[in-house]
């Protein structure tokens, strides 16, 4: 995860637009880590409908369509980890939430984050925190906000699990205290990720 955290998104964009511009799919977390899409696919990116949007809450996230060849759908719509569009990079939420749909990055470091639809079912609820062992499946509403750890899973983003994440930074784990966020405050918490994050550039 070394790689990431040194690289400022101009220079992931340089060595997309220099040295892999052939290639804009990545297959897995590492290729993503390093930077490094290996897959060149044809297909139409295309946000979701206003009334989609709406009704999801005001999630902004993509679809794949009209992929060349036709046969590679399923692979780009269930199995690749993320693709590389518009100077931006988008993961797949099907492997983690088994929904349909991209949804863009936010922010790249030793923590990237993301917001995303909630997972439905339970078995995907309890791989991503959002309920534990033994609890039954919950309803999440609207913006829910995603960190990718640095082993590579997703976990629903809360103010107590940022609080484990950063746990040995006491001058951010103060300022989260203080600022009482609850899980809707998804910005101030990705604030307080990319500080986090900076402290592990140096």
């Amino acid at each position: 995860m070394k790689k990431i955290t040194i690289l400022t998104l101009s220079l992931i964009l340089t060595i997309q637009l220099f040295g892999q511009d052939s290639q804009n799919v990545f297959k897995s977390f590492t290729e993503f880590t390093e930077m490094e899409p290996s897959q060149k696919f044809d297909f139409q990116f295309k946000q979701r409908t206003s009334g989609n949007i709406f009704m999801s809450g005001g999630i902004k996230n993509y679809r794949i369509e009209k992929v060349k060849p036709s046969t590679s759908l399923d692979y780009l719509t269930k199995e690749a980890w993320g693709v590389f569009e518009k100077d931006s990079i988008f993961i797949n939420s099907y492997p983690y939430s088994k929904l349909i749909g991209y949804n863009k990055i936010s922010g790249i470091g030793y923590y990237s984050y993301f917001i995303g639809e909630p997972a439905k079912l339970k078995e995907e609820q309890l791989k991503l925190g959002i309920i534990n062992e033994g609890e039954s499946q919950k309803g999440v509403c609207c913006k829910t906000s995603f960190v990718i750890l640095p082993n590579g899973m997703v976990k629903w983003l809360t103010p107590s699990y940022l609080k484990e994440l950063i746990s040995d930074n006491a001058e951010l784990v103060d300022e989260l205290e203080s600022q009482k966020l609850t899980p809707d405050n998804v910005y101030d918490m990705f604030t307080i990720l990319d500080k986090y994050n900076k402290t592990k550039e140096k």
